[in-house]
């Protein structure tokens, strides 16, 4: 394993409603990693060149010939156990001490890892391990290994970055051996990095010829009506009052990958629950304001930590949880008083 860069770190500014809402203890305390701290550090860029390594599972972990783990497949060997509790009946079904599905002798390229078909991780982790491509122009005609039955905004983001469809190596989920296995490491591990963003948005507003914007006019409320999970149950209510304040609502994923940065490159405030959409506040002038909702039950800082590596400010409103899925009901007085602590102007 080489290092590329070093590791980098940026100190992070609280959410500016922190030390007024009730909540705050429960932002501050939640059990969901990346844990609170005002220092955030990713770990240094590497690259590893791998022989006889087999990827399996859905979450295309790796293996060594023992068939142990590699720690790497998901940051380091705490936070891989996160995506590996998803697979432990695959893994105890034997795939992994089973033979081969698919045998490549030639090098290849690893663009593939946990949640790969979440638009947030495609994005954030996955998309960026192509670093290596600007590093080392020699890889820049190996196959590069994909996830398998790939979505719009992955297809858009590859063909965005000059990677050719036959070039493309689409993974099933099963059990592959390589014979070399090329493993550039997520471009922030272990955490978010300025550099991380910097090379998304360099990359992708660059191919699309849009100029990033210093600041923004729209605000947007970004909706979850299409999803399973951490759905606002009183959205009716919330959607009408940010439409009285002039918030016009967007299902990201029902844009192209280009429109959706055209959109968020002129966004002044950024409102919505938790989830894929709301990543999409990278794309946001340095300027934006971003007040993220979310249920008690889930507390996710991913946003709060990149939207400071953005240079953005950052709000939260935390609602009660109702169901297993963290569907939860925001109470119209704590998404306001977010509001308030942003809109110094008033509304």
């Amino acid at each position: 394993m080489a290092e590329i860069y070093p590791a980098e770190q940026f100190s992070c500014q609280p959410p500016v409603n922190l030390e007024a809402d009730d909540d705050a203890a429960k932002f501050i305390n939640s059990p969901i990693p990346h844990f609170y701290e005002l220092v955030h550090r990713a770990e240094p860029v590497t690259l590893s060149i791998l022989n006889n390594i087999n990827i399996a599972t859905p979450h295309g972990l790796m293996f060594e010939a023992a068939r142990h783990l590699i720690a790497e497949s998901y940051h380091n060997a705490s936070m891989v156990e996160i995506p590996l509790r998803e697979v432990t009946s695959i893994l105890a079904n034997g795939v992994v001490s089973a033979p081969a599905t698919a045998s490549v002798e030639a090098p290849a390229l690893l663009a593939l890892g946990p949640w790969s078909w979440v638009y947030h991780h495609w994005l954030l982790e996955i998309l960026p391990r192509l670093w290596v491509l600007d590093e080392f122009p020699e890889f820049s005609d190996i196959p590069i290994i994909v996830p398998g039955d790939m979505t719009g905004f992955q297809t858009d983001s590859l063909t965005a970055l000059g990677i050719k469809e036959d070039q493309l190596l689409p993974f099933d989920g099963s059990n592959w051996q390589f014979d070399r296995l090329i493993v550039p490491s997520f471009l922030a591990p272990c955490g978010h990095s300025r550099r991380q963003i910097q090379w998304l948005r360099k990359k992708l507003f660059s191919s699309f010829d849009i100029e990033q914007n210093e600041t923004g006019k729209r605000r947007l409320y970004i909706s979850r009506q299409d999803a399973t999970r951490r759905r606002l149950l009183n959205e009716d209510d919330i959607e009408n009052y940010l439409h009285n304040l002039g918030f016009e609502t967007v299902l990201p994923g029902e844009l192209s990958l280009k429109d959706q940065l055209l959109l968020f490159n002129e966004a002044e405030m950024i409102c919505g629950t938790s989830g894929s959409g709301m990543t999409n506040h990278v794309f946001a002038p340095p300027q934006a304001s971003l007040i993220e909702m979310q249920p008690d039950s889930y507390i996710n800082r991913a946003h709060w930590f990149s939207s400071n590596a953005c240079g953005q400010s950052y709000a939260f409103a935390i609602g009660s949880s109702e169901s297993d899925h963290h569907d939860y009901h925001l109470p119209l007085e704590k998404l306001e008083s977010a509001l308030k602590s942003l809109l110094h102007d008033g509304f």
